[in-house]
């Protein structure tokens, strides 16, 4: 007896190759979601399609816009709707069925991504010299297919035919989780005109599948042959990475991998995935708690008045895992707080942080200050990073306030090493509270802007000189609260686009707000329920239930409480996830963040 088909894709129409490549009277052996099936094209051309496995259980088979489709399951889902697919003028043309081993969905995701245009399609579908993704529109609509529309990106060489670069309109169309098609078309043309491209998974196992490549089009003059090697050049260059995925089916576990920013469509791809409660081609989630590490201080020094620099090595004096600039440490302090830190810099030996004594400590900087000396041990949390300098970045301003020097710090040091020299703003109280200041001269020269002991006038008059930099600059800014909000207010003000404004914070810029209606927490491990009241926070009703999460800030800041969310919407009331992360509704942080839905389910 077979397996059963995965319900949430039972009445899917699947595609196991081209109409044409069945003639009447012929039969063929395939394989499609782990079973084994004979398909037949009578000599009227009706197609009949059974389970080999089974010889008397029949499965649905058809011809559509091209393709052979199968549905495994007893009720068929409509076809979907092309009514362009018809028009006479159109050349249809199947360039094969590649394997590939990586999981179908894995193929899928990869489909809708732009972001890797630019580097595994250099001077095709993108160069290095414009590797932004624009923002675009993602929606799941009523016949429940996944759009992505307004994608715009400039491409050196779009098509066969194409004479030179374009700026092309791209809109994305996901019939099914397995049946992606992409509507592409030159900015200016007519939607009605636009190539249609099909590639079409016939997902065999969990981390094999055969990828069924074909494309709609509107071109007279390139034979066959030019627009077959154009397409099956582009996919053979992404084969060889999806065949080197390490998890070859999809995780939709953050702990895992997380989309990026750019990656909207995956987002809601994988969102999607969940919603339906698809399982088959899905990575297991993780249950391994968080790792740890432990390191050694090996030095403890004074870099600023109040601000102590802590070098942390490995015990065995190993590598320490990669922590790029932006990144943060969760520190483990003698007195049972976690803390987080940004790591201002590393070497082959480990990481430095610096650390300032803040006068309305809640524990975690004296402890440093106080109680952590050279020679002691700690325990510190891989490092993370929510604060990325993309290297793709060309033209950065940096603006530090006070101890938000660390990450900043890392970042100018990261742009020196690869030949760049960006502007700095350092905002101090005073000299002696500069920290690093004689090696950002060193390092930055001229480009480093030392603004001490400014009031809040004359800092708004910087931060705005700051901000008159090229249409292609992105500003990463890190510091106390009324630094920030100048900021983010004076880049409005000068239409800064808000995804090339980058901000650390220290804490929350406005008090939070985590009342609300009350709601349900299902815990999926243990089955456990929980009511949380419009008053309390999802991290207090558990305690409640003598379950405790790590937190550290309460705020939902520093992200040391972050969780998997499994079903249900959250209401987002963080300041650590990215927009793309809030929409994906994937993770969540349960000290400040509650549900917009009656039952929430958590991976806990």
């Amino acid at each position: 007896m077979p397996d059963p088909i995965d319900p949430a894709i039972a009445a899917d129409w699947l595609a196991i190759g081209d109409s044409l490549g069945l003639a009447p009277g012929t039969s063929r052996r395939t394989r499609l979601l782990g079973h084994d099936l004979h398909v037949r094209r009578q000599p009227d051309g009706t197609l009949q399609a059974r389970f080999e496995a089974e010889p008397t259980r029949p499965c649905h088979a058809t011809d559509h816009c091209g393709f052979i489709l199968l549905c495994l399951g007893d009720a068929p889902k409509p076809l979907f709707e092309l009514a362009a697919f018809a028009n006479p003028a159109r050349r249809f043309l199947y360039m094969g069925g590649f394997g590939i081993h990586s999981g179908p969905l894995r193929v899928v995701e990869n489909f809708l991504d732009m972001a890797h245009f630019p580097f595994v399609h250099a001077h095709i579908l993108g160069s290095e010299e414009a590797t932004e993704v624009r923002g675009y529109e993602v929606e799941l609509d009523a016949r429940q297919e996944l759009w992505a529309r307004d994608c715009k990106f400039i491409q050196p060489l779009a098509s066969a035919d194409a004479k030179g670069g374009a700026d092309v309109d791209y809109v994305y169309r996901v019939v099914n989780p397995f049946s992606p098609m992409l509507y592409k078309h030159p900015a200016g043309r007519s939607a009605e005109l636009a190539d249609i491209i099909f590639l079409f998974i016939q997902p065999t196992e969990e981390d094999r599948c055969i990828a069924h490549f074909a494309i709609s089009l509107f071109d007279a003059e390139s034979s066959s042959g030019e627009i077959m090697a154009f397409q099956q050049n582009i996919l053979g260059q992404d084969k060889p990475i999806l065949e080197n995925h390490v998890h070859k089916k999809l995780p939709l576990d953050p702990r895992i991998e997380v989309p990026s920013r750019a990656d909207a469509a995956s987002s809601t791809f994988r969102r999607w995935l969940r919603d339906i409660h698809l399982r088959w081609g899905i990575e297991a989630q993780s249950t391994e708690p968080r790792p740890r590490l432990t390191v050694e201080v090996t030095e403890k020094r004074t870099v600023a008045r109040d601000i102590v620099e802590f070098r942390l090595r490995s015990p065995h004096r190993g590598p320490l895992p990669s922590a790029a600039a932006g990144s943060h440490l969760d520190v483990h302090l003698p007195n049972g707080q976690i803390r987080q830190y940004s790591v201002c810099g590393q070497d082959d030996e480990g990481y430095t942080i610096a650390v300032k004594r803040e006068a309305d400590s809640r524990g975690g900087s004296i402890a440093l200050h106080e109680s952590v000396q050279a020679g002691m041990q700690l325990e510190i949390g891989l490092p993370k990073n929510n604060f990325r300098l993309d290297p793709r970045i060309e033209h950065a301003v940096l603006i530090a306030g006070g101890i938000g020097i660390t990450p900043i710090l890392a970042m100018a040091r990261d742009l020196a090493a690869r030949g760049k020299r960006p502007a700095l703003h350092y905002f101090c109280r005073s000299a002696e509270h500069a920290a690093y200041r004689s090696e950002l001269e060193a390092l930055l020269g001229a480009n480093l802007h030392l603004h001490l002991g400014l009031s809040p006038q004359q800092t708004e008059d910087q931060v705005r000189q700051a901000l008159q930099a090229g249409d292609d600059a992105h500003a990463f800014a890190c510091g106390p609260t009324p630094l920030m909000q100048c900021i983010e207010r004076v880049a409005a003000e000068l239409d800064w686009p808000a995804e090339r404004v980058h901000f650390e914070y220290f804490r929350r810029a406005t008090p939070v707000q985590a009342t609300g209606p009350a709601f349900t927490v299902e815990l999926a491990r243990s089955g456990r329920r929980v009511q949380v009241a419009s008053d309390t926070t999802i991290v207090e009703a558990l305690r409640a239930i003598d379950i405790h999460l790590d937190t550290s800030c309460e705020q939902g800041v520093c992200g040391t409480c972050l969780c998997t969310v499994i079903d249900g919407e959250p209401d987002h009331r963080d300041q650590y996830l990215s927009a793309g992360e809030k929409a994906a509704h994937m993770q969540m942080l349960p000290c400040v963040s509650r549900s917009r839905s009656a039952t929430l389910v958590l991976d806990l």
